[in-house]
């Protein structure tokens, strides 16, 4: 198990932060790689070629080769963010203006924003009943009854959210038997093994995002669209025309297309960001183990749920979310910013709860008891590599503190 405190050097501006300070992920790695983030500025500046040129061409090579599953760099194609990473797989997949896809309302408003951008109407799922992942069994009940009620179901989009697979496997098989895309949502799940290898290699498509806040994090927007190792000669050249204006090689417009575009100074920041990227990633799982040290007592009283592994899936630890009565939830995020703990709430609202989606698009049809038990008990901990063990350890105690005689 590689430590944080191994694996990465504290700085005396870090030693005189604050744990509000250390918890913020986005400031401490771009204070860790400052020298990449320069030398990404230099490489551009040298070359003069600030679109879709070495950094970029590069990148999508050596993620592939990352990723694995018989992908090459023809499979990955960098695009602007995770959002049309989506889209842009949706229209790889066929859907067009009507077209139904099945997707969990437990997941960042982004996957749905990304459906209604390629004019697909969202069909809402059930998470499981203990983890915050797409139910099969729910989506096997709604394609059961697809030639009745949703004629027109293309696409199941399997988000592992907070960095914890989806059960791939049969999802996998049940969206070959009907006939229809699997998309994975793996925005927050850069590093998440499932059957021993990475999230992203086992739908039809996948999406991964380079937000600033991820576990391979650009220094603004970015993104991957990547087609599955089956996909035809032809079928991952149209992938790739589409981010670039639907163009050929002669700049003549022979498709559909969209502008999306991996530039050249984010690509050269995660190449060098995706030598460290497995390192990084058992330093949030060391932290999630420390978590599950110090919190055992109160999970073992009932007063919270844990996330977890299993034989079948290794979680990247994106974000650790746990669950607490829904009655204290947000009094605990309220003593936490007094107190200052930065815990926070990974999300408030399911994706049919928003108010748009509730009006224009699904208005009450959709009750999602997990989704809607979820939503009102997730609480998220600090979780970053750069955390020390004594940070743990003082979030765990304040939670201890405050929850001490509540249950």
């Amino acid at each position: 198990m590689i430590l944080p405190s191994e694996s990465i050097n504290r700085s005396s501006s870090q030693t005189s932060q604050s744990l509000t300070e250390r918890a913020n992920f986005p400031l401490q790695d771009c204070l860790h790689y400052r020298p990449v983030i320069q030398e990404a500025f230099d490489h551009v500046i040298q070359s003069g070629q600030t679109i879709l040129a070495a950094g970029v061409r590069g990148f999508e090579d050596e993620f592939a080769a990352w990723l694995g599953g018989g992908l090459t760099a023809e499979h990955c194609i960098g695009v602007g963010n995770g959002t049309d990473a989506l889209a842009l797989a949706m229209h790889c997949a066929g859907i067009k203006s009507g077209d139904a896809v099945v997707v969990p309302s437990l997941t960042a408003y982004a996957t749905v924003a990304a459906i209604l951008q390629v004019g697909g109407r969202p069909i809402f799922v059930d998470v499981e009943a203990e983890r915050p992942v797409i139910a099969v069994e729910e989506v096997e009940r709604i394609l059961e009854h697809q030639g009745q009620n949703e004629p027109n179901i293309k696409a199941v989009i399997a988000v592992h959210l907070y960095g914890e697979a989806c059960d791939l496997r049969p999802l996998q098989d049940l969206c070959r038997r009907q006939g229809i895309a699997l998309i994975e949502d793996c925005a927050q799940a850069t590093g998440t093994l499932y059957e021993g290898t990475r999230v992203g290699t086992w739908g039809d498509y996948a999406a991964f995002s380079f937000y600033p806040t991820k576990n391979l994090a650009a220094l603004g927007d970015g993104g991957m669209l990547v087609v599955g190792a089956e996909a035809s000669q032809s079928d991952l050249t149209t992938a790739r025309r589409l981010r670039f204006y639907g163009w050929d090689t002669s700049k003549e417009a022979v498709q559909f297309g969209v502008n999306s575009r991996l530039d050249e100074v984010q690509a050269w920041i995660l190449r060098a960001k995706l030598k460290d990227l497995d390192e990084r990633v058992a330093s949030r799982r060391h932290i999630a183990w420390r978590y599950g040290e110090h919190l055992g007592i109160l999970l073992h009283a009932g007063a919270i749920g844990l996330p977890c592994n299993s034989h079948h899936w290794d979680h990247s630890y994106h974000l650790y979310v746990i669950t607490v009565d829904p009655n204290l939830r947000d009094w605990l995020v309220r003593k936490g910013s007094e107190d200052g703990i930065p815990y926070g709430v990974h999300y408030p609202l399911a994706c049919h709860q928003h108010h748009y989606i509730r009006e224009r698009h699904c208005g009450d049809q959709f009750h999602l008891p997990h989704t809607e038990r979820f939503t009102a008990s997730v609480l998220s901990l600090p979780m970053n590599p750069y955390l020390w063990d004594s940070d743990v350890e003082l979030v765990s105690q304040h939670l201890q503190s405050c929850l001490r005689g509540k249950v």
